[in-house]
């Protein structure tokens, strides 16, 4: 595994997900458009024109030791201090465009961190992740949002790596977040950093939970934390590094989820739980009935309120009650992320062995249970 790959935020994994990654076929026309207006709006980077820009560009490839296949574009924009890499499907080859305010605000040391950033969401194929507002459901459009912040963190690491320079990575970050140059900056990060802490005091931000990017506190902490990695030592050849990134990514997470008061991991377990009550339930039932055996095997896992509850259910329900309600939950439960699905289903195996080992029919309850979570594991008890 390369570098790159091993520095990749783990909550940036699209592997959870169940949706394509493969680039939609190019469209010339569409193309052909895209690229005229870059060429009639914006100007080439070259080093005849740009030879400060240039160079930086070349450094963070040098320092990347990856090919540079980009195309790169300076736009007029004062109000902005933005950079954004456009891909497929308008292009088979990546253009990144720089706007001026972003230019004139960055040192070129400064500008490599945008670059790097920039490149690595190409790299790790950040284009192709979908859009939230795309989702099925609210767990999996806060599930897609945390993929997208994850997707942010992994791409100033890679800009981190292309500048060489934490400080010079997070004085970029400072500015862009102030929109102020140097002049009127005096680069105490510390006191910056303060900022995060009362943020995190007061606990869950709506702005937060919704944005598809960890705010500037959160990124600035997370280079920090990365600077210090196990990992980012070897790199660079040097001893010591105080955590490994597993432990670093945990911690990134762990701050993600104070300032959106959790409400991530509270929903999923939400959709977790209810599944595996339910599956559980027709798990344990025979001839539409509880044993007194059953039901204590429940109630200890469940509790006796949700025990209770589900005798009542039994009882009192209509024909087909409980394979509708089973339906209903999983198809919730189908949005948690991989991980969370394939651990559901090593649950309700582990039930289903409380049962009867042997027993056909729960075999063939637990594949249909595995198709709802699209889990393509051998089913075996």
């Amino acid at each position: 595994m390369n570098s790159l790959e091993t520095f990749r935020y783990y909550k940036d994994d699209p592997k959870e997900f169940s949706f394509n990654l493969i680039p939609k076929k190019q469209d010339d026309i569409l193309h052909k458009r895209y690229l005229s207006n870059l060429l009639t709006n914006s100007i080439k980077v070259s080093k005849d024109i740009f030879p400060s820009i240039a160079k930086s560009i070349e450094q963070v490839f040098d320092q990347l030791k990856i090919e540079n296949n980009f195309t790169f574009f300076v736009t007029s924009d004062h109000a902005q201090a933005n950079a954004a890499c456009s891909v497929m499907p308008f292009s088979s080859n990546p253009d990144i465009v720089l706007t001026s305010r972003l230019v004139e605000l960055l040192t070129k040391d400064e500008l490599k961190f945008v670059i790097g950033h920039e490149v690595a969401h190409y790299y790790y194929q950040h284009s192709l992740y979908p859009n939230h507002t795309s989702a099925s459901g609210r767990v999996e459009a806060l599930n897609m949002l945390n993929l997208s912040r994850g997707a942010e963190i992994s791409a100033d690491r890679i800009g981190f790596v292309a500048c060489s320079s934490l400080e010079n990575s997070l004085k970029a970050i400072l500015k862009i977040a102030s929109g102020l140059s140097e002049k009127h900056i005096n680069f105490n990060f510390s006191a910056y950093l303060n900022q995060l802490k009362e943020l995190e005091t007061i606990g869950r931000s709506e702005n937060e939970l919704w944005s598809t990017h960890p705010n500037f506190l959160i990124r600035a902490r997370a280079l920090v934390w990365f600077a210090t990695s196990k990992e980012y030592k070897e790199f660079i050849s040097t001893k010591g590094g105080t955590f490994s990134l597993k432990e670093i990514d945990k911690k990134i997470n762990d701050t993600i989820n104070k300032v959106t008061g959790n409400e991530i991991e509270i929903s999923n377990k939400e959709v977790y739980d209810r599944a595996l009550m339910w599956g559980t339930l027709k798990i344990f039932i025979k001839d539409g009935k509880l044993s007194k055996e059953t039901q204590e095997k429940f109630k200890e896992q469940f509790g006796e309120k949700k025990s209770l509850g589900a005798i009542f259910f039994l009882k009192t329900a209509k024909e087909n009650s409980l394979d509708n309600k089973i339906e209903e939950v999983f198809d919730q439960a189908k949005l948690l992320l991989k991980s969370e699905r394939n651990k559901l289903m090593d649950e309700l195996k582990d039930n289903a062995k409380i049962i009867d080992k042997n027993n056909t029919n729960l075999l063939k309850t637990l594949s249909k249970f595995a198709s709802a979570l699209e889990d393509k594991r051998v089913i075996t008890l």
